[in-house]
């Protein structure tokens, strides 16, 4: 039986394509295939009018910028040890007895603008929610006044509660 020259080639790269399966790593094999696939299915997809494909390239690929997420780091002042900065008077608003809570806090401002404190809240106890006014330390004249926090500063803030009895 003679062989012509055709089937002999075809054999011949048939067993060199064999050779390369059993000596090389068959992940790299299957990841190229795997990626083919899904490049397929992704331009499929995005032509037949699916939207999460959109979506999914709209979110990769949108911009964003970068906002700081954390631009106020807010600790309160200790000046002597084992004593805190916070002190409770009592006091009157619209002639009826109230509590009024001053405490003195450092505040570090990292972000690029200069801002301005409008209030602070007292959050917990629901019971003792209230709104409070802020004052920023001048360091210079060391006077408070609701004045700004300069862009990427550090300064004393002084905040000022009132808690009605009832």
């Amino acid at each position: 039986m003679h062989q012509s020259f055709c089937e002999g080639e075809a054999m011949r790269m048939w067993k060199d394509v064999l050779d390369w399966f059993t000596v090389h790593d068959h992940a790299l094999t299957v990841t190229a295939i795997g990626t083919l696939l899904a490049s397929i299915f992704a331009v499929l997809a995005w032509a037949r009018g699916w939207t999460w494909p959109r979506r999914l390239w709209h979110s990769l690929t949108r911009y964003r910028p970068r906002l700081p997420r954390k631009t106020l780091s807010i600790w309160p002042m200790r000046r002597y040890p084992l004593m805190s900065d916070q002190r409770w008077r009592t006091a009157s608003v619209d002639d009826q007895p109230a509590m009024q809570i001053v405490n003195e806090w450092q505040v570090t401002h990292l972000a690029r603008k200069a801002i301005h404190i409008h209030r602070a809240s007292i959050v917990r106890p629901r019971k003792a929610r209230t709104d409070g006014e802020v004052y920023v330390i001048d360091p210079q004249t060391n006077l408070a006044d609701d004045g700004m926090l300069a862009a990427r500063s550090f300064a004393e803030v002084i905040t000022q509660f009132f808690g009605v009895y009832t």
